[in-house]
């Protein structure tokens, strides 16, 4: 499938693609709506409403769901696995159906679409379209897990190393974590009510197995925001974990050094007290008076960690 181009499948609907000369039960068209070509041709496509011409070709959507008699209009996000592409970056796949044609269309590549293609060509793909929008959601749900999956193990990795991790890392690496989950739970918590308005709103297009794969996919994109929640919280935690670890080390350190101030205050004060330049100092004219300071010293020293010792200071 040429992304830059508009491409039509045709399906046979035993989830294949119809052979050269066989009749298709469903037409599947995907473009991408930036290029000139593909944007004319979705604005001069029969059949699409004015509302569905917007949707299919705005530059911006929020995922949302349209349905009445006429036609099924869908506006999705998946997560972006272009390259140089940040994944939180989620591209929009909006999705019109209509009697016999389905029409997609996304700004990029999307990873579901090329998904459901290669099943097409395993013969394992959809039949019609409302198993096409069934697989489409199911591939969204299913991509979003798995990354929502990595993002969980990184955030059991830091959590193990937590005491070993410098600053300079692992601040950028839970900005880097905050941000993703912020950034899919934004697009997610919507795409959750417009599926389940696509499954409240019962439509005469749609069979009750449709239905109860719906309340399915409703239930596992729950799932999904309540993991970014608990995710979130437990970016928090770490990081209120991570800056108590250097509390008590800095408190460690500064411990150590108000140790070592106590101990050389009263050597300092002596030092002090016998370098004056002034008269009637004892022991100036005694040979051994510099060792009886040191021996004082010492014992001093010796005396001042018993004490602390006693004083459980350490």
């Amino acid at each position: 499938m040429t992304e830059s181009k508009i491409s039509t499948l045709q399906l046979n609907g035993k989830g294949g693609l119809a052979n050269e000369g066989e009749e298709p039960a469903w037409l599947w068209h995907h473009v991408k709506y930036t290029d000139r070509k593909a944007s004319k041709w979705i604005a001069n496509h029969p059949g699409l409403s004015e509302l569905a011409q917007l949707t299919l070709l705005n530059q911006e959507t929020r995922p949302r769901a349209h349905l009445n008699d006429h036609e099924v209009l869908l506006s999705l996000r998946g997560i972006n696995f272009n390259e140089a592409a940040q994944p939180e970056d989620m591209i929009s796949v909006r999705l019109w159906m209509g009697p016999d044609v389905v029409i997609t269309s996304a700004s990029h590549g999307s990873q579901s679409i090329r998904n459901i293609r290669a099943k097409l060509e395993q013969k394992t793909g959809p039949g019609n379209g409302e198993e096409l929008i069934l697989m489409l959601i199911e591939q969204l749900a299913e991509l979003t897990d798995d990354f929502v999956d990595k993002l969980d193990e990184r955030l059991d990795d830091i959590e193990d190393q937590l005491e070993s991790i410098d600053l300079s890392q692992f601040n950028p690496m839970m900005s880097q974590i905050r941000r993703q989950t912020a950034s899919i739970r934004r697009y997610l918590l919507p795409q959750k009510e417009a599926i389940d308005k696509l499954y409240r709103t019962k439509n005469k297009a749609f069979s009750e197995q449709f239905y109860d794969q719906m309340y399915v996919q409703t239930d596992q994109f729950m799932k999904l925001i309540e993991n970014l929640d608990l995710m979130r919280e437990r970016c928090m935690m770490l990081q209120e974990q991570y800056m108590a670890i250097i509390s008590h080390q800095q408190n460690s350190r500064l411990y150590i050094l108000a140790i070592v101030s106590a101990v050389f205050l009263p050597l300092t004060f002596l030092s002090g007290l016998f370098g004056m330049n002034v008269a009637g100092l004892p022991g100036t004219e005694d040979p051994q008076a510099f060792n009886w300071v040191i021996a004082f010293s010492v014992g001093l020293t010796v005396v001042l960690l018993i004490w602390f010792k006693k004083s459980r200071w350490f």
